[in-house]
């Protein structure tokens, strides 16, 4: 936690925190003469419950602010956390155009085109491509593909 506390209060506060016997280190205060305030980061729990209690106690003490330490993300985890929300966005629009692909499978002209170009009979790809439609994972719908191209594959070799 940081606490931003008025620079008027700071001996204050300090001297209460050493009566109770909590010690800050000099890397835990910063002041700001400018705004006329100091920040504390407090990260130990038997700090942040003294520094909670004073300032509860001493209505006198005047807190600015309370705010959550934001860790700072090094570059790689940065990076990693980008390439992991990209990877995500991708699969959904790959599967967005997998839907409308399915979409059009209703389409006789376009199955039997399908089949055409493929050297296989409609009716191999009937099944799949009803599998297909009532597949609801992506992990399904690959099965579903590769089970397809197996066939056609068998198809073409004169297997069947």
């Amino acid at each position: 936690m940081i606490f931003k506390i008025k620079l008027e209060d700071k001996a204050a506060f300090l001297n209460r925190l050493e009566k109770i016997g909590v010690a800050l280190d000099t890397n835990q205060i910063v002041d700001n003469k400018l705004e006329g305030y100091f920040e504390v980061t407090v990260d130990e729990s038997k700090q942040l419950e003294a520094v909670q209690t004073i300032l509860k106690q001493s209505p006198k003490i005047n807190t600015i602010k309370e705010m959550e330490t934001k860790k700072k993300l090094a570059k790689s985890e940065l990076e990693e956390m980008v390439r992991q929300e990209l990877q995500a966005v991708l699969a959904e629009k790959k599967e967005e155009k997998l839907d409308e692909v399915v979409g059009g499978l209703d389409d006789p002209n376009f199955i039997a085109g399908v089949a055409t170009l493929l050297g296989v009979g409609s009716a191999i790809l009937v099944p799949f491509i009803k599998a297909l439609k009532s597949a609801k994972s992506s992990e399904e719908k690959e099965k579903i593909r590769q089970s397809l191209s197996n066939a056609i594959s068998r198809k073409m070799s004169g297997g069947m």
